[in-house]
């Protein structure tokens, strides 16, 4: 996601796939803006079932390099998404409900 337009003194970095133990270790917030955006033609269905695979990845390296962190899903559908990444910290015991 372009975040360049957030006024913080913060710096961005960009990471490969292999690299996300690098990328997430420490991380006190995670922004997960994954996946692919609803095209012409493209049913709910359809994006849940490319997005949930991406988000469940995703999650799954969270709950191993930076369970402690603040996660920010807006991954499409959101209301779908954010239980299965929830399901997925629960399933490795690392889900804080007030987070």
């Amino acid at each position: 996601a372009d975040l360049s337009h957030v006024c913080t003194p913060a710096t961005t970095k960009g990471y490969k796939k292999e690299e996300v133990a690098e990328a997430l270790k420490g991380c006190s917030v995670v922004v997960i803006p994954a996946g692919v955006p609803r095209k012409p033609g493209m049913t709910r269905d359809d994006l849940f079932n490319t997005n949930a695979n991406i988000v469940a990845t995703l999650a799954e390296s969270c709950a191993k390099y930076c369970p402690e962190a603040f996660f920010c899903i807006i991954s499409n559908p959101v209301n779908s998404t954010v239980p299965i990444f929830r399901q997925v910290l629960q399933k490795h015991g690392v889900y804080n409900p007030k987070r």
